[in-house]
């Protein structure tokens, strides 16, 4: 009984884990034994008691013998996949799991190489359709797409204001949360990626790359078979959002999630037009009718050859409607000017993280953009696919950039240029910036 016990012991306090000096130290002791052995077997009686059986009559060779069959155990889990427990969890039985379940919350953290800083929130999902997110500074946001026309509305307790926001023809549709992507795993390309231990609790990992952009990450608890934790690294735009402390089938009041305004706050409402529409040509007018902010145009210059007034849709994939004013130049230049509702400062909070590299005498601020060629050839290539005749998405160049402009008014727009320009032509461009007066 006592070298059960002391086995026992001897188990617990083994802790295995993958180390190639380890595994060489392991296979050097095997290959020394091997060869000590093998130069003992000069004389080999015809008969002799099993060798296993007078080994084990030892006590102490009893646990050392107890130990590598131990090791040998703990590192073909490692190997082969499985769990400490001797349990293997499927990816399968993941999916099969959590698929029952569309209600859960969990913590929210989002980590960018470049670009604005997102602050850490609690989410809950109430179903696919509802959302309510409690950020670390104390705003909320609450998400409804259940109706044809989307709505959200975000809570600011400390000034006592909320800004709401309609998205017309937006819905009805599902979230597109991260849970979601999870169920879609294909179980032959979900990688295992063993144990790791989290609070005294072993969990069970596994891998998905579904594509260049996304690499998943999803640690699970293979007695619920829920996920713990869930790392998403968007590789080619470096960012990672990480989810932990989940909750399924939370208790939280369904009024949470309700969209009515709470007495005495002061309300601001933003209306986007999520309908289709044809691109189309339009005219300054049109423009001032279909902005809630202060609308702009291009006053006149020499080297402006050629001024068209394009809407169509926002081709970041917001679905929202954007008034694009394209100027070319007689030395070849393609430049745009883009201003829609969605260019807003709630929104557009991270651009004075930015680089500022230019201030104008009247007041006006040029940042870089994070990703501003990427952007400067969605909206070169929009307007290319609106207006063939004006531009060619052959000659786009290598030149592009964008500037985000923050007019004196804070009225945000952004400048997107098809080949290099000067300071003193962007300042040139941007004071000549003329608000269009409703008629």
């Amino acid at each position: 009984m006592k070298s059960e016990y002391q086995i026992k012991r001897l188990a617990k306090k083994i802790r295995i884990k993958p180390d190639a000096s380890v595994d060489e130290r392991v296979l050097a002791c095997a290959e020394a034994v091997l060869a000590k052995s093998t130069k003992n077997q000069d004389v080999v009686p015809l008969r002799r008691p099993s060798i296993w059986r007078t080994i084990m009559k030892s006590t102490i060779t009893k646990l050392a013998a107890a130990a590598v069959i131990i090791i040998a155990i703990l590192i073909g889990v490692h190997y082969l996949g499985g769990s400490i427990d001797g349990t293997s969890l499927a990816w399968a039985e993941v999916v099969e799991q959590i698929s029952s379940y569309t209600k859960y919350k969990c913590r929210q953290r989002v980590v960018r190489e470049q670009g604005p800083e997102y602050p850490t929130m609690q989410v809950y999902h109430l179903n696919l359709s509802q959302r309510r997110q409690e950020l670390e500074n104390g705003d909320i946001h609450i998400i409804d797409m259940r109706g044809k026309d989307a709505i959200t509305v975000e809570l600011y307790p400390a000034q006592k204001k909320a800004t709401v926001t309609k998205l017309i023809g937006f819905g009805p549709r599902k979230d597109p949360h991260i849970i979601e992507m999870v169920k879609r795993f294909e179980q032959e390309s979900t990688e295992r990626l063993g144990t790791k231990e989290v609070d005294g609790k072993i969990l069970q990992g596994f891998r998905h790359v579904p594509n260049e952009h996304n690499d998943f990450t999803v640690w699970v608890d293979p007695d619920t078979k829920l996920p713990v934790e869930i790392k998403l690294v968007h590789t080619q735009t470096g960012q990672t959002i990480f989810l932990d402390d989940f909750e399924f089938d939370f208790e939280l009041d369904p009024s949470a999630f309700s969209t009515d305004i709470p007495d005495g706050y002061e309300v601001k409402t933003i209306i986007n037009d999520y309908r289709p529409v044809e691109p189309k040509e339009i005219t300054a007018e049109d423009i001032r009718s279909g902005l809630y902010h202060t609308a702009y145009t291009i006053g006149k210059f020499p080297w402006i050859e050629k001024l068209i007034m394009i809407q169509t849709i926002d081709p970041l994939g917001t679905r929202a409607i954007v008034y694009l004013i394209g100027v070319q130049s007689k030395d070849g230049n393609t430049i745009i000017i883009v201003q829609g509702e969605y260019y807003d400062g709630a929104r557009m909070v991270w651009i004075p993280e930015q680089q500022l590299v230019l201030e104008t005498p009247l007041g006006a601020k040029l940042y870089t953009h994070p990703n501003g060629a990427l952007y400067a050839q969605c909206f070169l290539e929009s307007f290319a696919e609106a207006s063939p005749e004006f531009f060619d998405t052959k000659d786009l160049s290598e030149e592009r950039f964008t500037r985000m402009i923050v007019m004196p008014d804070e009225t945000i727009l952004s400048l997107s240029s098809n080949k290099k320009m000067s300071d003193e032509r962007l300042q040139e461009l941007v004071e000549s910036l003329i608000e269009i007066k409703a008629n």
